[in-house]
């Protein structure tokens, strides 16, 4: 392994795992609202789609060559 990729893995794993924890945090937030009134349930839940699919585009169009 060259130090250029473990310098990469290092890079995504730092930027990773504070998203994930932010993640998840949002999520239980989003369920504890949601129980109190679905309207708030449906809302988060229609932007985090949103929200996953732009991330999903964004991964398979920077590291995949498929495009």
């Amino acid at each position: 392994m060259t130090l250029i990729l473990i310098l990469k893995i290092l890079g995504w794993i730092f930027a990773l795992v504070p998203f994930i924890t932010f993640f998840v945090i949002s999520i239980t937030m989003i369920k504890g609202a949601g129980k109190d009134d679905p309207s708030i349930q449906a809302l988060s839940l229609i932007g985090l789609t949103i929200f996953l699919m732009g991330l999903i585009t964004l991964l398979v169009v920077y590291l995949s060559d498929l495009f």
